[in-house]
């Protein structure tokens, strides 16, 4: 049965069965995963899913359902279970299907030529680059992560008011751990790439990249405990601001898990700081015309120069404040509830190079790794204490490599006390959302170490 027809059907039963305003989600995804250990395939996997998620509202409350079969049988019981599910829910908070009338962007979201490229060109590739890492640096002693993964995505919506809507999207990444070892100590290092052109993925290049990141920290020692100005990597700022993006969805400030509430239209950062939310964003893993409840995406600022602009809004969470959505509905898969979720969210480069902003920096730390983030960061209240790598620097130069030491202090706080932004601005690895930021530099951070 194809999904027109699907959807005519399930649509006029939901009339029947007496919804008033109803909706089908549908999305089709594959994804490819293949992991290499000392020349051979230590994991592979390629699966495919299609399926479709049903919610409607009855007798005022929004029911859900979802099938992975797309024939006549399903869709009484996808009406059926949409309508239990209404009945037993007891909230009273109003939830809407999308009548707006919007105007829709184009993305940046697939590349005809990734999806093109053959499971063998991917293998290929990730062999080689293990091999790479290996003969890169007689030091290295094995591989501990070497992966390349890519999905190929569809979404459409439909809805009760007319709407259709779909779009494509696609990606890939590969991730290179080496372990090299020299007398006694050992270190490990991480290096990525992200993209849409495959062509732009070079084995020996990524390899290269971790190799050297690993290599520098040999010599590490820990630095004595006291308060530091920290000059926080690209990638590391990322981790962070990943972490603690959930304060920025109006759900956790309606919900008092966010310290930002009645706080739009105040100075909540340093007036150098603005982070953007922009699902339109060229190139970005997380773009997208849409969002799940088929609300126009478009680019919004979240924090201005320092101030806070807006959270980030569905339609039901946008009704509670009486303002209108800003486009970050978002489902997990077709199975899930509607929730809000980030797009493309980073913070805006400036203009400095590393090279400026270490001078800046002058003598301080510049963090290169922070771990322990699920553990040691407490997304309510800002606070983290973070296992952290990096180097001390003197006088606006490297000195020395710096391990076993611990960072603390507060996001909000953090946020205050940023003195100057780079312009490297590096997104991480997609994650439902796609964080990026630029190195930051912060005017005082705590650390624990010898």
């Amino acid at each position: 049965m194809n999904y027109g027809k699907f959807k005519n059907e399930l649509f006029k039963a939901a009339r029947k069965a007496g919804f008033k305003d109803f909706e089908l989600y549908y999305y089709v995804g594959d994804t490819f995963r293949v992991g290499i250990y000392q020349g051979d395939i230590d994991t592979y996997n390629v699966s495919s899913s299609i399926g479709v998620g049903f919610r409607g509202i009855f007798n005022g409350k929004m029911g859900y359902s979802y099938s992975e079969k797309i024939d006549a049988g399903t869709i009484d019981m996808l009406v059926d279970c949409a309508r239990e599910n209404a009945l037993i829910i007891d909230s009273n908070d109003p939830e809407f299907i999308n009548n707006q009338a919007d105007t829709y962007s184009e993305a940046d979201t697939y590349c005809d030529k990734l999806s093109e490229v053959k499971a063998e060109d991917k293998i290929k590739f990730a062999l080689e680059l293990e091999k790479c890492m290996i003969g890169c640096d007689s030091r290295v002693r094995k591989v501990q992560t070497c992966i390349f993964g890519s999905f190929d995505n569809s979404v459409t919506i439909s809805n009760s008011y007319g709407l259709e809507l779909s779009y494509k999207t696609n990606g890939a990444f590969s991730i290179a751990v080496p372990v090299l070892v020299s007398g006694n100590e050992t270190q490990t290092a991480a290096a990525y790439i992200v993209g849409r052109e495959f062509e732009r993925f070079d084995p020996e290049e990524l390899a290269r990249e971790a190799v050297s990141n690993a290599a520098a920290y040999f010599g590490a020692e820990p630095v004595s405990s006291g308060k530091y100005r920290i000059l926080i990597k690209n990638e590391a700022a990322c981790d962070i601001l990943e972490t603690f993006s959930s304060i920025f969805i109006a759900d956790s400030v309606q919900k008092g898990l966010s310290l930002l509430k009645g706080k739009i239209g105040q100075r909540i950062a340093s007036e150098k700081l603005i982070v953007l939310d922009d699902p339109l964003l060229p190139g970005g893993m997380a773009s997208c015309p849409f969002d799940a409840e088929g609300v126009a995406s478009r680019t919004k600022e979240v924090i201005r120069n320092g101030e806070l602009v807006t959270f980030l809004y569905n339609l039901k969470t946008a009704h509670k404040d009486g303002v209108k959505s800003t486009g970050n509905a978002a489902r997990s898969s077709y199975a899930s509830k509607v929730g809000t979720s980030a797009t493309n969210f980073y913070i805006k480069p400036g203009t400095r190079p590393l090279d400026e902003m270490l001078n800046l920096l002058q003598d301080g730390l510049y963090i290169t790794e922070v771990q322990g983030l699920h553990a040691g960061a407490n997304s309510v209240s800002g606070d983290f204490s973070l296992a952290a790598k990096g180097f001390a620097v003197k006088n606006g130069k490297i000195d020395k490599a710096v391990e076993q030491i611990t960072i603390a202090g507060n996001f909000y706080s953090l946020l205050e006390n940023i003195e100057e932004i780079g312009s490297d601005l590096r997104f991480g690895i997609p994650s439902g959302g796609y964080f990026g930021s630029p190195a930051i530099l912060v005017k005082e951070l705590s650390v624990a170490g010898k």
